[in-house]
């Protein structure tokens, strides 16, 4: 790990190479582990049921390959999912919230977490706003996967990125 230079800012050190991976992957991969969340708890059976050979619309309890090919398809739809809602908030929220975080405070994964969560109700309620018919209960289901989805993914930002290690180089 290479620390900064004094005078390096945050979108030109050297470690830029980290905060470009840890931007690419930490909203696809929140995307992903969401999905399986999902997957084995609310849609516990389109994960471990298969359709029934003869019988139309009756289903059969799935062998391992295909437990195993539903798993892998509700990954990668996750993860693109992940990505197609999550870069955008990323670039418009959270690069932002890392430079205010870095340069402001001791960069802890709480600190960035609290952002995350804020960031992400702050999508889910953008989100919400923009169906003219939405209800009550999306709004909730909006802000719950919103802030959900903000925490794990700046969680793993910062897993992979570590600003704790070098904050106190960006402190102006």
């Amino acid at each position: 790990m290479t620390t900064p230079a004094p005078t390096d800012s945050w979108l030109k050190s050297r470690n830029l190479p980290r905060l470009l991976f840890a931007v690419a992957l930490s909203a696809p991969a929140a995307g992903a582990i969401i999905a399986l969340v999902f997957g084995f708890t609310v849609m516990r059976d389109a994960i471990f049921s298969a359709p029934h050979p003869t019988i139309e619309l009756q289903s059969v309890s799935a062998d391992l390959g295909r437990i195993l090919t539903n798993i892998a398809i509700v990954v990668s739809g996750g993860f693109m999912l992940g990505g197609i809602l999550g870069w955008p908030v990323m670039l418009a929220l959270g690069l932002p919230v890392h430079a205010a975080l870095i340069h402001k405070t001791s960069a802890k994964a709480w600190h960035y977490a609290i952002a995350g969560l804020a960031a992400g109700l702050a999508a889910g309620f953008l989100r919400h706003s923009t169906q003219s018919s939405a209800s009550a209960n999306e709004l909730t289901l909006f802000l719950a996967l919103g802030g959900v989805g903000g925490v794990i993914a700046i969680l793993m930002f910062w897993i992979i990125r570590r600003p704790d290690k070098d904050a106190a180089e960006y402190k102006t």
